[in-house]
C-alpha cells in the first residue's frame, strides 16, 4: 500500500487532526506543539480551518518506515488511568485500570486534552451506574471506560458514520447508533457528551432528556472562555475538570 503524507501546521492544526480522525483513516500521525504529519490512503480531505498551511511529502518520505505509530506512547490520564493503542506495551509496573483504542480509527482516542478532561471526570465521578450513554462517542473510549469499570447496559452515539462503525467495533455489546442523543433508545443514569461548546448547546435539550439524574452527567469540550455558557444552562455544576485548554462539567445526581 502506498501512503500519501502531509504536514499541516497553524493554529488549527489539532483541530484538523481531530477531524481526520473522524472522518478518515489515519494510518500514522505525528503531533508537535503547532504542527502535524498525518499519513493517509488517499488525498487529504478539504479541511474547514483558516490560517492552515499543507504541504503534501514526497512519496519517499512518506512511505519510508516510520509512520509516526511507532511514536506513540502511553497516556497516563491519571496515575490508576492508562489509555494505550493496542501496539503499545502496557508499563510493567502500572496496575490501574487499562483502555486499549486502535488509535486512528476515530477522534477521541485518548490523545486530545478535551478526551482526558473528559476521563478525569468521569473517573472521579463513577458509581458504578447501571446504565450509560455517551453522546458524540468518536471512536468509544468514554464508553470503555463504563465497560471496563463493568457496566453492562451501555448505548453511545455519534453524527460521524466512522465513528460509529469504530465505535461499534470497539463496544462489542453495547448500542451504537448513528444520530444525535435523540437517536439513542432508552435513557441511561450516567450520561457524557465530549463536543465543541456549539454542539453542547445544541445537543443539551435532547442530551438532558436521555439523562434519568440518577447518577453524574459529565459535559466536556469546551474552552475556557465557553463553559459559563455551559454551565449557565445546567441545573448546577459540582465539579470542574480542566486539561490543558478544555474544561470537563460535571453535575452529580441529586441526593
Amino acid at each position: 500500500m502506498t501512503l500519501r503524507a502531509y504536514r499541516i501546521t497553524g493554529a488549527f492544526a489539532q483541530d484538523a487532526l481531530e477531524l481526520l480522525h473522524a472522518v478518515t483513516d489515519v494510518r500514522g500521525a505525528l503531533e508537535e506543539d503547532d504542527a502535524v504529519t498525518v499519513w493517509l490512503d488517499d488525498a487529504l480531505p478539504d479541511m474547514p480551518f483558516d490560517g492552515l498551511e499543507i504541504f503534501e511529502l514526497p512519496a519517499a518520505v512518506a512511505n519510508a518506515s516510520s509512520t509516526g505509530l511507532e511514536n506513540d506512547q502511553p497516556i497516563l490520564v491519571a496515575e490508576d488511568l492508562l489509555v494505550r493503542p493496542p501496539w503499545v506495551e502496557r508499563p510493567a509496573t502500572f496496575t490501574g485500570i487499562e483502555l486499549i483504542v486502535p488509535r486512528g480509527m476515530a477522534f477521541g482516542s485518548g490523545e486530545h486534552d478535551s478526551t482526558q478532561a473528559a476521563l478525569l471526570a468521569l473517573h472521579a465521578a463513577w458509581n458504578d451506574p447501571v446504565s450509560f450513554a455517551d453522546v458524540g462517542t468518536g471512536s468509544g473510549i468514554l464508553a470503555l471506560y463504563a465497560m471496563t469499570r463493568g457496566c453492562r447496559r451501555i448505548e453511545a452515539c455519534d453524527v460521524e458514520e466512522p465513528a460509529v462503525l469504530a465505535a461499534r467495533e470497539l463496544l462489542e455489546g453495547a448500542d451504537v447508533t448513528l444520530g444525535g442523543p435523540e437517536t439513542m433508545p432508552w435513557r441511561a443514569d450516567f450520561v457524557v457528551a465530549n463536543l465543541t461548546a456549539k454542539e453542547q448547546h445544541a445537543a443539551l435539550p435532547a442530551i438532558l432528556d436521555r439523562w434519568t439524574q440518577r447518577g453524574p452527567l459529565v459535559l466536556s469540550g469546551m474552552r475556557e472562555h465557553e463553559v459559563d455558557g455551559v454551565a449557565a444552562r445546567l441545573p448546577r455544576v459540582d465539579a470542574r475538570c480542566v486539561r490543558g485548554a478544555f474544561t470537563a462539567l460535571t453535575v452529580l445526581p441529586s441526593a
